[in-house]
């Protein structure tokens, strides 16, 4: 008598679900992990619009702005608030992004990113991110030191580590 097969048994489908559902997990955990630095990414966007007022504060003035109605803001932090940042403080130049709103991520709400000003030896101002190292032979701009960010580390931007 011959036999012949003719479909896959059903250890053979089982395995070939599993494997999908594996493929499909770690899928949908590199996804979240984009969507969240996206968000940040907007948040450094909010930050890089207060850089314009700091830097024209230090150019015509000489001194890094005190707080956000020293550059010509408006003086509530919360005054800067989009879909996921909640505020945007400015001391002593340095610019601190707090994230929330409405659709921030549940990992990010509640956390900072300090973006700090730092002046080179011919007087223009270059910016640090979250755990980037400070500028080498630069002087911090201002009164307020960096501050480390509460973020998740790998949830910063390349530029920002």
């Amino acid at each position: 008598m011959s036999y012949t097969s003719r479909g896959f048994t059903v250890i053979e489908l089982v395995i070939v679900i599993l494997m999908v559902g594996v493929l499909a997990s770690l899928a949908v955990a590199a996804y979240q992990t984009f969507t969240v630095r996206a968000q940040i990414a907007a948040g450094i966007n909010f930050a890089a619009a207060a850089k314009g007022p700091i830097v024209d504060a230090y150019t015509n003035g000489g001194i890094a702005p005190a707080n956000r109605a020293a550059t010509g803001m408006t003086p509530l932090a919360t005054d800067s608030r989009g879909s996921y940042v909640s505020s945007v403080e400015i001391a002593g130049g340095r610019i601190d992004v707090t994230f929330g709103g409405p659709l921030a991520h549940q990992d990010i709400v509640g956390e900072t990113l300090a973006v700090t000003p730092y002046v080179t030896a011919d007087n223009t101002v270059v910016w640090r991110c979250g755990t980037a190292p400070a500028p080498a032979g630069n002087l911090l701009l201002g009164g307020a030191a960096h501050l480390p960010p509460t973020l998740d580390l790998r949830y910063l931007p390349a530029s920002c580590r």
